[in-house]
């Protein structure tokens, strides 16, 4: 079992305790972990645009590194003081939907789609609300290319999901880079 399928199982087990203490130590985005306000807190009829451009980038980055978190609802911001850390719960209204919106988007968000990205709705003392956590382990059928907000490559690097120059994901995936080689001669 990889950190970022640990992290989930440990979530998804603890609940809400678990998101609680993470902010409590001010824990910051990392390699394995990303935490994302939702646009709209899961108020409107869909899955907001900018959440599902963050899903794609998200599947593409994590897909094509090794696997990571996302924890939807809580407020990450980088402050000058401390850096960026998890700052405040910000708790999605009606989860167990935006879990479903999530799911239905996940197929559409890159290409070829990653098969393997669960989700897992944690309950909030807040009645009717909560979050969700979404696991998107490294994927076998990478690279995935994002199709929101444009067509690129990303991978993991820190705590952000950077465009891939295609020589790096041609060392990555399988290509090496070949030399050149010639004759010369010198008399």
């Amino acid at each position: 079992m990889g950190r970022a399928e640990d992290l989930f199982r440990r979530l998804s087990h603890a609940g809400e305790e678990a998101i609680d203490e993470l902010i409590a130590d001010r824990q910051s985005e990392e390699l394995f972990l990303d935490f994302k306000r939702s646009s709209n807190c899961g108020e409107g009829q869909r899955l907001h645009e900018d959440d599902r451009k963050n899903l794609a980038k998200a599947i593409s980055g994590f897909g094509n590194s090794e696997g990571g978190v996302i924890i939807w609802g809580v407020d990450c911001r980088s402050g000058p003081e401390l850096g960026d850390i998890a700052r405040s719960k910000v708790p999605i209204a009606n989860p167990s939907r935006f879990k479903s919106w999530i799911e239905g988007a996940v197929s559409g968000c890159t290409v070829p789609p990653h098969p393997l990205v669960r989700n897992h709705v944690i309950r909030s003392s807040d009645e009717g609300k909560g979050f969700v956590i979404t696991y998107i382990a490294k994927s076998y059928y990478a690279p995935h290319q994002s199709l929101k907000p444009n067509l690129q490559y990303y991978i993991r690097s820190g705590a952000d999901f950077v465009p891939t120059p295609h020589a790096v994901l041609m060392g990555l995936f399988g290509r090496r880079p070949q030399p050149f080689v010639f004759h010369m001669w010198v008399s």
